[in-house]
């Protein structure tokens, strides 16, 4: 049991080292030279020039479509140094061009001024988040072009994937699996692959997935609250809103289709919902409350007045220019289609398997467990109804989030598939025969 008192307080201690930490990290990145970059950042400002804004992997196939705005601008703040060293740290400063009176985007304004020289330029800050990312990017950078790193982003998350496959294959999961491998060819694996913007949330999804199953026989029920808190500070530390949630909403279906408790028992399912929800946004919401804070503090700059309007103007209740059911359209408009027609059919031949299978056997508490991972699906549907302004204007990336609602429709069914091995069975009483021959 929870010692609900002692974990709030212990949560918010590790969130607040979190910051320092975070703080500390990024300054001692900026001790990287800028020269030891400006080779490489040059080349990666051609490639993506090159490639040009809305560029697609393979041109007809809109979840193809790569971020060269975002990765522009994540190299731009990499790069840009000036002389207030603390600005830099905290507020994320880039390089903007003015052209007809208007800033051109970050990825242009990084190739106007490395590639060609052009010293007009003025800095802008985008202090509210925490752009984490750099820790990683400047030292890669030193040695490395954006084509180099592209490869390596590869090589690394396609060797998490199989890692973690190979871990359910070895463990009493291994029908997992299947939901996983349709989650992951549905959020277009190939664009998250080329695309930094796309990777922060993918890692730490799998570095949550690999020790929640990993260590499974470790991890007590406070221990998971710590894993969910951490995932959700990693998420707010490195990810630039693209499509957070899925951190959360995948390893939380994910642990309650392997733990039987929560399969048989709907309190105990919705007990272990609230509290690792409770536990991810207190990281999320408070390591990215903290940097507003942080940055407000030590620079002249309001960043927490500018969050909140950027949260209100984002969430759009209060534009009253999108709706949630538009911004269902957009987003089930730009996703993974073909995935989703191949998951769709194959959940109707599980189905009509399970019927043929179970006929006549129905088990009441696997209906109300997998109905937990059902409300847990949801979570994507949810993202969208907080967020309607954002979700609608980057419906190319944040269509990701339903990659919850695909891995938790598939998890049910592979439950619903395997009902003999997770159900109770009835202990019958043995027969005496008390004949005498």
């Amino acid at each position: 049991m929870r010692d609900i008192g002692k974990l709030l307080l212990k949560e918010f201690i590790i969130v607040i080292c979190c910051a320092i930490f975070g703080v500390v990290a990024l300054t001692i990145t900026y001790f990287i030279p800028q020269e030891d970059m400006c080779e490489n950042v040059r080349e990666s400002a051609i490639i993506l020039h090159n490639e040009g804004l809305g560029a697609h992997i393979w041109d007809t196939i809109s979840e193809t479509m790569l971020d060269a705005y975002t990765d522009g601008l994540m190299l731009n703040v990499s790069y840009t140094e000036t002389d207030d060293g603390i600005r830099d740290i905290l507020l994320g400063t880039w390089v903007e061009v003015e052209k007809d009176t208007h800033g051109i985007n970050p990825m242009e304004s990084l190739y106007e001024v490395i590639a060609l020289a052009n010293d007009d330029y003025h800095i802008i800050n985008y202090g509210r988040y925490w752009h984490g990312y750099q820790i990683i990017l400047r030292p890669l950078l030193c040695f490395y072009t954006y084509a180099d790193i592209r490869q390596f982003n590869m090589i690394l998350q396609l060797a998490l994937v199989f890692i973690f496959v190979y871990i359910l294959a070895r463990s009493e999961d291994k029908m997992l699996i299947i939901p996983f491998w349709g989650m992951y060819s549905f959020l277009s694996p190939l664009a998250i692959f080329s695309s930094f913007q796309y990777s922060a949330c993918f890692y730490a999804m799998m570095f949550s997935l690999i020790i929640l199953f990993g260590y499974r026989k470790r991890l007590k029920d406070a221990s998971r609250n710590y894993l969910f808190l951490l995932v959700g500070i990693m998420t707010a530390f490195f990810d630039l809103l693209t499509y957070p949630f899925i951190t959360l909403g995948v390893p939380l279906i994910a642990y309650l289709a392997s733990d039987y408790e929560c399969l048989i028992s709907f309190k105990k399912g919705i007990r272990e919902v609230f509290f690792y929800t409770m536990s991810w946004g207190i990281g999320y919401v408070g390591m990215w409350a903290s940097k507003w804070i942080i940055a407000s503090l030590f620079t002249n700059e309001n960043v927490i007045g500018n969050a909140i309007e950027q949260l209100k103007f984002r969430s759009g209740h209060y534009s009253h220019k999108d709706t949630w059911l538009s911004t269902m359209k957009l987003n089930l408009a730009a996703c993974n289609k073909e995935v989703l027609l191949l998951i769709f059919i194959g959940l109707v031949v599980c189905f009509i398997v399970s019927r043929i299978k179970h006929y006549g056997n129905m088990h009441m508490k696997i209906c109300l467990g997998t109905l937990v991972i059902l409300l847990v699906s949801c979570y994507s549907l949810i993202w969208y109804y907080f967020t309607m302004e954002h979700s609608s204007c980057h419906a190319h990336f944040t269509w990701r989030e339903l990659g919850i609602s695909v891995f938790g429709i598939l998890t049910i069914g592979v439950i619903n598939l395997q009902r003999k091995n997770v159900c109770p069975k009835q202990q019958t009483k043995p027969v005496v025969d008390n004949r005498t021959d």
